[in-house]
């Protein structure tokens, strides 16, 4: 007659039930999320799915108004350096008009006066951003969207999918009549001082009063209407910053809020399932424990002891 150990059902089997739950919480401790092999929860897998398709298309979006930023604030400083250029140009100009100067000294301020007016005409003829001229547009082609010509008439960043409204779209914010803007010294009416920064001779107060059209009160009106001009383009690009900058926050706020949605559906709150494991594993070493105790050595020797009493 043989001898047979055998195990208890119960007891087998809620083991085996807390081990699943232990080898279950220690892969979300360790990954972070919620869904596993043993709980895969498919609805609130695909819910969290769409909106992380979703955060990808607002940091999409907010990429386009960095693009729009870096094409306005490109635009700004270098009109903030032309305007700054205008005011020291006035004030060359009205430094001239002492009488006290000789006509040689009165030249050499006029050296000065070209050199920055060059230096002005240079920065307006070569601000660009990505191969995109912004403040010279002699040849512009209409080219709509982005796009890539050097001469665009318009400059657009999609801040949202299409809203069509009066035939616009409501989320894309650009600069319109991009090619109306050419900032050059010769397009806002400055003037050049060339021929008085070469004479040989020096420069009288004359020559002075007649090449920028100076009246008795000594008003150069060039110079304001320069300025004028340079502020209205700084206007323009600036209405565009404020606009951009605001629908920066809007999609950060937007970002937030959907983060915070797919992190309630996707992430593990560890505080729970750190006691859920701890849980599972005293479950575990408990049902062991009792596994043992069932078949010990102790309750053999006793049904051997009583078997051979009864020979």
């Amino acid at each position: 007659m043989g001898l047979r150990i055998t195990g208890n059902g119960v007891l087998e089997s809620n083991i085996a039930k807390s081990q699943k739950e232990v080898e279950n919480s220690l892969e979300k401790l360790s990954s972070g999320i919620r869904f596993t092999r043993s709980e895969p929860m498919p609805v609130e897998r695909a819910q969290s799915d769409a909106l992380i398709s979703k955060m990808k298309e607002i940091n999409s979006y907010k990429q386009n108004v960095n693009e729009g930023l870096s094409f306005t604030q490109t635009a700004d400083s270098a009109l903030s350096q032309m305007t700054n250029t205008t005011i020291h140009l006035k004030e060359l100009v009205a430094q001239s008009l002492n009488p006290s100067l000789s006509d040689k000294e009165r030249q050499f301020i006029f050296v000065e006066y070209q050199a920055h007016y060059d230096e002005m005409d240079r920065v307006a003829a070569t601000t660009s951003y990505a191969g995109r001229n912004i403040l010279d547009h002699t040849n512009s082609v209409d080219v709509s969207g982005v796009g890539t010509s050097a001469n665009a008439k318009s400059f657009w960043s999609k801040v949202g999918k299409p809203v069509i409204a009066d035939g616009k779209d409501l989320n894309q914010i650009g600069v319109e009549k991009l090619d109306e803007i050419n900032a050059r010294p010769k397009d806002i009416g400055l003037i050049s001082a060339e021929h008085l920064a070469n004479s040989k001779d020096g420069v009288s107060l004359d020559e002075v009063m007649d090449t920028f059209n100076i009246d008795s009160n000594h008003s150069a009106s060039s110079f304001d209407d320069a300025q004028l001009k340079l502020s209205e383009h700084r206007a323009s690009f600036g209405a565009v910053t404020s606009r951009l900058t605001s629908s920066m926050h809007s999609l950060d706020v937007a970002y937030e809020n959907v983060a915070a949605a797919n992190s309630r559906i996707r992430d593990v709150d560890y505080a729970t399932e750190s006691t859920n494991l701890a849980r599972a594993k005293i479950l575990v070493q408990a049902g062991t424990s009792l596994l043992a105790q069932s078949n010990s050595s102790q309750n053999i020797l006793t049904l051997i002891k009583s078997l051979d009493r009864n020979n």
